[in-house]
């Protein structure tokens, strides 16, 4: 789990402490992860509304769960895996019962999301251009299969590694580092035709 910080060695008493079924201690837990928990869940359901009700399941399942942790990963990345796995069994229910994603909408409404994107200059962006920009990159996360979507959310947006990746997503890092270019090069490759088809 790396050095053993005074920070380290508080979770791990949380932790062991959670396991014995002491529920205050899971407290602490919570509030330390939830920040990641939330822009994880936002990040793929892309759902702003949801988001709240989702890391509440999250956390009540990592609960519930917490004997099976056994420190081999550090705790971050072991209740990510449980957040990831959670929103997609909720994206996959969400399918099979109504329409709610961009790719699923028809083409007239899709023309009206794209609509509201400006144009960016190339020199620097002011905090109005940002949330353009920022809007832009979530239509095209929205566009994006769900396993890139899973896969750039992890490295990009939440700036874990390879190697943390690898085992959230129970991968090798060889398979992750191929499925993040891919999904890159399919990420330009949408940007490009979306620009073209404008």
């Amino acid at each position: 789990m790396g050095s053993i910080t005074p920070e380290v060695t508080q979770e791990i008493q949380w932790i062991r402490l959670a396991q014995e079924g002491d529920t205050e201690a899971f407290g602490p837990l919570v509030r330390k992860h939830e920040r990641r928990v939330f822009s994880l869940v936002y990040h793929l359901v892309r759902r702003r509304d949801e988001v709240e009700d989702i890391a509440q399941e999250i956390f009540i399942k990592a609960f519930r769960a917490i004997r099976s942790y056994n420190f081999q990963s550090s705790f971050s990345t072991w209740l990510c895996r449980i957040a990831t796995n959670h929103c997609y069994d909720y994206l996959r229910h969400e399918r099979a019962s109504r329409v709610s994603f961009y790719w699923q909408m028809g083409e007239d409404r899709q023309r009206d999301l794209e609509d509201n994107v400006q144009s960016l200059p190339e020199d620097g962006l002011d905090h109005e251009e940002q949330v353009v920009l920022r809007d832009l990159v979530g239509k095209l996360l929205d566009r994006a299969p769900e396993n890139d979507r899973q896969i750039l959310t992890l490295k990009e947006l939440q700036d874990f590694s390879v190697e943390e990746i690898a085992e959230i997503l129970k991968l090798k890092p060889t398979t992750v580092k191929v499925r993040l270019h891919r999904a890159r090069k399919r990420m330009l490759e949408d940007l490009r035709q979306w620009r073209e088809g404008r």
